[in-house]
């Protein structure tokens, strides 16, 4: 029986859907609504010609989440296709323009020419939970390292001396910056009231911090302009960064707890290594290991593996890949350069590659691959890393 092939632009408040069948010929397109009785009209009026059907998004994330859940209750397939393989298909077909029509009819052709498109696995209850938690904790993130750096270019402004004697990523001079914003300030305090201030926090080394932070305030005794509203903004900001940090700590005490439930998570955070962030990412980044036949699969999704470049009578031409999970592959990098420090063995291997004439970041490549060897297995047996029944061949 002739199949339907159904692409789906998708959108923040509406969704366009394009339907071709086996011969490529457009016999349905229509602008709908993200909301649930109106995708399940489209839905329905689709089913109702009584033909397999295909559907295809160009986006998994939280805009296609109703779609997405709505066609996997009803065991429907659903594949996905990149932005970057919808652009390249584009091109192949007439005309010019980009409007939502064509780019859902684009993405419907694409997965009737391109069988291997992948399939998209209805998400786990954890993984969708972790991949939250773990997204908001990234923007917590870089939304401390943009106002870091607003901060340290304002108190660099005010007090340079200042700049230099604190590191603005410990607690204890972000807690006298949010009470005492300027040089001034910090000279009339003392190191005494600060030394004071900072043990009530909690802080390490407080009357080192107090008395850094005083001795600097008193090598500039002029003001710079603008200094006062530079001023009320370091405190603000100096607050604002204190409360990102509780509230990522907050974050990481949830991603903990929901870790807890995945039966992976022993199995993988015992891994050198692999920390509870870590192995949080890497299960949402590879949908909890379900998506990979093979351990040279998971490494080829990471861009671990090199890929041929071979032409005419030119052979043996391997190099990176461009395209790969770059999440994916931070995450294994993250957790070898970790185990570099940690694991005796993966030193070992990291040192061998070293002395076989390979760079840091080729030797750190090396390494990851083979752990991802490692991992891999240990999740198909269902065990836990141990030191000691390692071959010495293997890393860890």
């Amino acid at each position: 029986m002739a199949k339907l092939w159904i692409g789906v632009d998708i959108g923040k408040t509406h969704h366009h859907v394009a339907v071709v069948d086996d011969g490529g010929r457009l016999v349905y397109s229509r602008r709908v609504a993200n909301d649930e009785a109106a995708l399940l009209t489209v839905i329905a009026e689709v089913s109702a010609v009584g033909r397999p059907v295909c559907w295809a998004v160009d986006i998994t994330t939280g805009l296609s989440a109703l779609l997405l859940t709505l066609l996997w209750r009803r065991q429907v397939q659903v594949r996905y296709v990149s932005g970057a393989v919808a652009f390249r298909m584009a091109a192949a077909f007439a005309g010019e323009n980009k409007t939502d029509a064509r780019d859902a009819l684009v993405i419907a052709q694409t997965i009737r020419m391109h069988p291997d498109i992948p399939v998209l696995e209805p998400t786990d209850r954890l993984i969708a939970e972790l991949t939250v938690l773990t997204g908001y904790r990234a923007d917590l993130v870089a939304q401390r390292v943009a106002t870091l750096f607003r901060l340290q270019e304002l108190l660099t402004g005010i007090s340079p001396a200042l700049e230099r004697a604190v590191n603005l990523n410990r607690k204890g001079p972000l807690m006298v910056l949010a009470r005492w914003r300027t040089p001034e300030a910090i000279r009339r305090t003392g190191p005494d009231r600060i030394t004071a201030l900072l043990r009530r926090g909690h802080v390490r080394n407080a009357t080192d911090v107090a008395d850094a932070m005083v001795s600097a305030a008193r090598q500039q005794t002029v003001t710079t302009p603008g200094h006062r509203a530079a001023a009320v903004v370091v405190g603000q900001m100096a607050t604002e960064i204190l409360a990102i940090e509780q509230r990522i700590a907050g974050v990481d005490d949830l991603i903990a707890e929901h870790l807890d439930q995945h039966p992976l998570a022993p199995i993988v955070s015992s891994l050198p290594g692999m920390g509870t962030l870590l192995t949080a990412e890497l299960l949402v980044h590879t949908a909890g290991m379900t998506e990979y036949r093979s351990a040279a699969k998971l490494a080829a999704h990471a861009g671990l593996a090199p890929i041929s470049r071979d032409s005419g009578k030119i052979s043996g031409n391997h190099r990176g890949p461009r395209r790969y999970h770059r999440k994916l592959r931070h995450v294994l990098w993250m957790a070898s350069f970790t185990a570099i420090r940690q694991c005796p063995t993966s030193r070992a291997y990291y040192d061998k590659k070293r002395a076989e004439g390979k760079q840091h970041r080729e030797a750190m490549i090396a390494l990851a691959r083979r752990r991802v060897d490692v991992l891999f297995a240990l999740v198909r047996d269902g065990t836990t890393f141990t030191q000691s029944t390692t071959p010495a061949s293997t890393p860890a």
